[in-house]
Formats: structure tokens, C-alpha cells, sequence
């Protein structure tokens, strides 16, 4: 089976999303985007337990006051769907036990704060202001200059190389030739975790970068990270585009004259495994550097041959950081223990120390670092209370049991899940005294869920290490070494959310040709000064079906029997699921008890009290809604995450 398509983009996190979507909006381009998971959005998506839930990988974004480039881009690709909380005026707090500081959403007032703190080092401090300002610029030029025309290019070139010495020294080196205090410079650098290097492994550009960004505070989107995929997803579909999950791609096609002509993929989504090509002109690839040169393409050969020095540079550079991250739902809101929704950045010490160690005081039961968030608090969530404590160890550490399966991996990691789980919630009640007390459900996360389920062979959560050989080989990582194929995401750009976003742009700007970030951003400004938001005309997806409510029947007091006339005939086996659009952008799995004849019989839980239980108990018959469907399988396997009532059966889904 072989399907043509204008572009194919491989993953479907925020890097590949963004490029698919300026093609379609911006170009009326017919994009395929394949995810292998079975949820779109990558870093970018949530998990619900029970009604509550958690974002995976977003947990604040910088520069989004009205009017910034980054907001500008969320509203066009969103058609102004997506919606920003702002976080509180003082939404960063930095815990040592020797200090206390409050980050504010001002950059002149976090100025003065440190200058109070530490006056004489007040020039020193005026100084790094600036210098986050410059280096945050030319890293910024660095990644436009990808996309200009000649000889724009080679003019922004220039004007970046008297910065690039300060830019590509580690951010050790630039606080140690500029600070005195050591406290001080422990207190600049304990955001570090979101672009995960320590200050003596990290450039200097990439601390200016993140830091930077938040000098007018930081936003998250209202009702969770995943409206992000839905949003953007409706630009894809417009110009008869679309997503597929469960679709796994196994390589990248070339012709006898080497240039990209489609991919070959493994679709996941029924009973049994089949293979499938899709064709288009143009690919790219949003799953990393180093998968997609290592091993989607081939490493011999003539491709082999263009591509050693980059694959040479990837292993140098090596794979990011990774995470253990503990979920917890509460019985109360955090605002009970004082807590506004701010992030907590706790440290037991005021010693930095190396990965090595911190991952092995994690492993123990006893970290030394954590970053604490409140997901509901930030999405203006009301009827579930969430928190999330999160650590940064080497993925390398939980290597033991990287050949196991999910929910199968023995007594030893699920001993070593419930240390760490532990002191990570000990850790956490330092800073917020009450909380364990709030505890109603836990479960921890670890780098072997970042490989489960977001296809990041090394379960790095930021891609490319953002080390100074990194910049000192940013011409290599740009180039293009197979006609028709394009990376993007962070590592076509810079780490994080924004920094994949901006990375989405680059990459979309490239495939248009010289002039494709010209004319993308004159149709983006134009919109935001007012202009229609104008939708390529296209078919709708048709992975989708449109569905009427035909009848709800109330087989106890939490079970409903939803029953919906389809638009197309669907074929199902036994054990498939459908996921069901239960409001705006908010769609839920369910398992398929029936079709026949088009008539699609759901069974719907109302227990968890969430979006899909409020749709179910209120929509009428007749009403019109969308269905994705058949995918993969559901089968019940131990649920062993801390809860109040003990272990519980849940559903795993392929």
C-alpha cells in the first residue's frame, strides 16, 4: 500500500507540528505527519489517571506577552484556539538552604533584587543583564540565518563572530570570570534543569537563551499542554492533511539519483503489524539528529558517505539528560499550603555536583536537586489537584532494564521506583511542608518511559546536548545532506519547547525555498495586525469520522452505553478503541464493544468525573461529534503506583 503526500514529517512533537502546520496554513501544503505512539503532541502531550491529569514534557514557556514572535506564531498556527495562564508575578522559586530567592516576571525588578542581595557585585550583575540580552540575540540571528536568502546570510554571519568567543565558553567560565560570590553564581545557574546541563558542561549561549526568556515571566496553556497538537492539528487536516498515530517509520526512501522520495512505516494501529510506504518529495524528520542519520538512514554507501562527518559530530556532542518524574494527584488544592503555582527549584546543597553523582543520590533515595510544578494550578484545572516532582539523571543509570517491557520489568525496578519515588516526595515536602499529607495517588516516571513512549532511543528529554562543540558545529548539524529530506525540532534550533517551535519555523522556511520565512512571517504578521485567518481550502481528514449520537442508556450509576450512527463503514476486531471528541480539542480512548452496520457501541465510565464523563452525562441525541478509530489493542495489566486503596487493574494500550 503506497500513499502520496506533498511533505511527510516524522514525529509529531512540537518541531515537526509546527513545520507541518505553517506548510498547510501558510502554503497550502498536503502534509502526512506519522507518530508512532498512539497520542499526538510528543513532548507535549498529557497522561490522565482517574479524570486527573499531567503534562509529560511542557511545564512552562517563556516570551509569550501579547505581542511577542513566539505568541504570535502559538495564535496563527492555533487560529488563536490556544489559550496562555500567565504564571504569578514571582513564578520561579530558587530553595538552598543557605537562600530563599523569588524570580519575578520583570526583568528590572529581578535586576535589583540580586543588586540588594549582593551589591557589590552590582556592575557585575548589570553587566550579565546585558550579556544575556547580546548572546540571546546572536543565538537567535544564528538560527534565522538558516533560513535567509544569500546575501542576507553571509551578512548576519558576520555580524555574529565578534560574539561567538563569549557565546561558546561554558557558562562556568563566563560566572567565574565575572562573579566573586559563589552563592551567587549557584542562584544564575540553578535553571540549568531546562536546558539540563550542568554549568561546566553548557555554553553559555544556551543558558542566555533559556534565561533570557523568561525575563517577562512564563505562561502554560489553559486546559494542558495536549491542545497544542489539537489546535495546530486543524491547519494539517484544512488542507486535506493529517495525523497518524500508531504509525512507526522504520526508513527514509531514496531514488537511484539519491534524493528523498518518501518512507517506509510499520503501522501499529490494528490487530496485526503491517508494513505500508508513504511518497512525497520532500521528508522531515522531527525524531532527532541522531536517529534519523543513524538510523533511518543508511550508514554506508554513498548517503553513508555524505553523512559521516555529521554522525561523527552527534557522537561527540553525545545524547541530553534524562528524567524520573513523580505524578501525584492531591485531595486539596497546593493554595491550602500557600502555594500560588509557582516552580520550586530545591537544592539540599550549594555545591554543584556532577550528574554521575546526582543521578546515583536519586537512585538512592536521596536527592539533592528537584524541580517541583503544579499542572493544575497552571491550567486553571478546578476539579482535580495535581503536582509533579521531577529530577535530571543519566538514562544510562537504568540501562539494566532497557531490554524489558513496560508493566513486565521484575521486583527490582519496582523496588527501585518506590526509593526513588520516595525521596523525591521527602525532597518535596522540604519546600512545601503539608504536601505528603495531600497525597492521594502516585506514579513515577523514569527515562525507560521516555524511550516507551516518546521514541527517544536514549531517553534524552532535550535532544542534543547544548555544549559549546554543539555551536562550534552548528554549520555541520544545518546542512542538508540528502536532497529533500530536513531535520527539525530542537535539534534543528535550540532545546526546549520555544526552541523546537522556532526550529518548526526554520524548517518549513526551507522547504519553501530562499525566500519561505519572508513570505510564512508576512502572512503570520499580517494575521496578528488584524487580517482574516484564512484556511486552505481542503479536504477533510479522512481518518476522522463524523458521528451522530443515536442513543445513551444508563446501565448503572457510573456506566453509560453511548450509541453513535457513523459516517463511514469501519472494520474492527475485538479489543480495538476509539478515541472520542468530547469537547473542543479534548478527545478521549475508548474500547470498542461494537460496530455493526456503522452503529459504533462505546461503554463510557462517569467515575472520574473528567471531560469524557461531563460529555456523556449531557449530550443528547442527535448530536453531532468525531470519531478516530480502530487502534491497536487494550489489555490489563497490574496497576502497582501508590494509591490510597491499594493497587488497581488498568488498561495498557498498544
Amino acid at each position: 500500500m503506497t500513499q502520496s503526500w506533498d511533505v511527510i514529517v516524522i514525529g509529531s512533537g512540537i518541531g515537526g507540528l509546527t513545520a507541518a502546520t505553517l506548510l498547510a496554513k501558510a502554503a497550502n501544503k498536503r502534509v502526512l505527519v506519522l507518530e508512532k505512539h498512539f497520542e499526538r503532541g510528543g513532548l507535549t502531550q498529557t497522561f490522565r489517571r482517574d479524570g486527573a491529569s499531567w503534562d509529560v514534557g511542557l511545564h512552562y514557556v517563556g516570551g509569550l506577552n501579547k505581542g511577542s514572535r513566539i505568541r504570535t506564531l502559538f495564535d496563527y498556527m492555533s487560529n488563536s484556539a490556544l489559550e496562555w495562564n500567565k504564571m504569578p508575578d514571582d513564578f520561579e522559586r530558587f530553595i538552598y538552604p543557605d537562600i530563599e530567592f523569588l524570580v519575578p516576571s520583570d526583568r528590572l525588578e529581578y535586576q535589583k533584587r540580586l543588586i540588594d542581595i549582593y551589591p557589590e557585585e552590582a556592575t557585575a550583575i548589570r553587566r550579565y543583564f546585558t550579556d544575556l540580552d547580546d548572546i540571546y540575540n546572536w543565538h537567535v540571528n544564528g538560527t534565522i540565518q538558516l533560513a535567509l536568502p544569500w546575501p542576507a546570510k553571509d551578512l548576519t554571519s558576520l555580524s555574529r563572530r565578534r560574539k561567538s568567543k563569549k557565546a561558546t565558553q561554558t557558562t562556568k567560565e563566563y560566572f567565574d570570570s565575572r562573579f566573586k560570590s559563589a552563592q551567587l553564581k549557584r542562584l544564575l545557574s540553578t535553571q540549568w534543569g531546562d536546558y539540563g546541563m550542568v554549568p561546566s558542561e553548557s555554553a553559555f549561549a544556551i543558558h542566555a537563551l533559556v534565561t533570557q526568556s523568561y525575563m517577562d515571566g512564563a505562561w502554560y496553556p489553559k486546559g494542558g499542554s495536549s491542545r497544542i497538537s489539537r489546535t495546530f492539528e486543524t491547519n494539517i487536516e484544512a488542507a486535506g492533511g493529517v495525523i497518524k498515530v500508531c504509525k512507526e517509520v522504520t526508513s527514509i526512501i531514496t531514488d537511484k539519483n539519491g534524493k528523498v522520495c518518501g518512507v517506509k512505516a510499520v503501522d501499529l494501529s490494528g490487530d496485526k503489524l503491517t508494513e505500508v510506504e508513504y511518497h512525497a518529495p520532500s521528508v522531515i524528520s522531527n525524531v532527532g539528529a541522531g536517529l534519523t542519520y543513524t538510523k533511518l538512514l543508511p550508514t554506508d554507501g554513498e548517503i553513508g558517505r555524505r553523512t559521516a562527518a555529521v554522525r561523527k559530530l552527534i557522537e561527540r556532542i553525545g545524547s541530553g539528560i534524562s528524567s524520573v518524574t513523580l505524578y501525584l494527584r492531591l485531595s486539596k488544592p497546593v493554595s491550602t499550603l500557600g502555594i500560588k503555582g509557582e516552580n520550586y527549584w530545591i537544592n539540599t546543597t550549594i555545591e554543584q555536583r556532577d550528574l554521575d553523582s546526582q543521578t546515583e543520590a536519586v537512585i538512592a533515595g536521596n536527592p539533592g536537586f528537584g524541580y517541583m510544578s503544579f499542572p493544575s494550578s497552571k491550567s486553571g484545572e478546578d476539579r482535580f489537584h495535581t503536582a509533579e516532582v521531577l529530577a535530571l539523571v543519566k538514562a544510562e543509570h537504568f540501562s539494566a532494564w532497557k531490554a524489558t517491557q513496560h508493566g513486565n520489568r521484575g521486583k527490582e525496578y519496582l523496588d527501585l521506583k518506590d526509593r526513588i519515588s520516595r525521596g523525591l516526595l521527602d525532597l518535596a515536602e522540604t519546600a512545601a511542608p503539608g504536601l505528603k499529607s495531600l497525597v492521594e495517588y502516585s506514579e513515577l516516571s523514569t527515562p525507560l518511559s521516555v524511550i516507551d513512549y516518546i521514541s527517544s532511543p536514549s531517553g534524552d528529554i532535550y535532544g542534543l546536548k547544548g555544549t559549546p562543540e554543539r555551536y562550534h558545529g552548528a554549520a555541520l548539524l544545518s546542512k542538508s545532506y540528502v536532497p529533500g529530506l530536513y531535520l527539525t525540532g530542537q535539534d534543528a534550533a535550540s532545546l526546549g519547547i520555544a526552541g523546537a517551535l522556532v526550529g518548526g519555523l526554520m524548517t518549513a522556511s526551507r522547504v519553501l525555498g530562499p525566500f519561505g520565512l519572508i513570505s510564512i512571517m508576512k502572512q503570520v504578521e499580517s494575521e496578528a495586525k488584524g487580517g482574516p485567518c484564512i484556511l486552505p481550502d481542503g479536504k477533510r481528514c479522512l481518518d476522522k469520522t463524523k458521528a451522530v449520537v443515536n442513543a445513551k442508556t444508563a446501565l448503572t450509576s457510573s456506566i453509560w452505553k453511548l450509541e453513535l450512527d457513523l459516517e463511514n463503514t469501519v472494520a474492527f476486531v475485538p479489543g480495538q478503541y476509539a478515541l472520542l471528541k468530547v469537547a473542543p480539542f479534548e478527545w478521549r480512548y475508548y474500547s470498542i464493544a461494537n460496530i455493526e452496520n456503522r452503529r459504533l457501541t462505546l461503554l463510557i465510565s462517569t467515575r472520574t468525573g473528567g471531560h469524557g464523563s461531563t460529555y456523556v452525562e449531557k449530550v443528547g441525541v442527535g448530536a453531532e461529534t468525531e470519531v478516530e478509530l480502530p487502534f491497536g489493542s487494550f489489555r490489563l495489566q497490574k496497576n502497582d503506583c501508590h494509591k490510597s486503596n491499594g493497587g488497581s487493574w488498568q488498561a495498557n494500550i498498544r
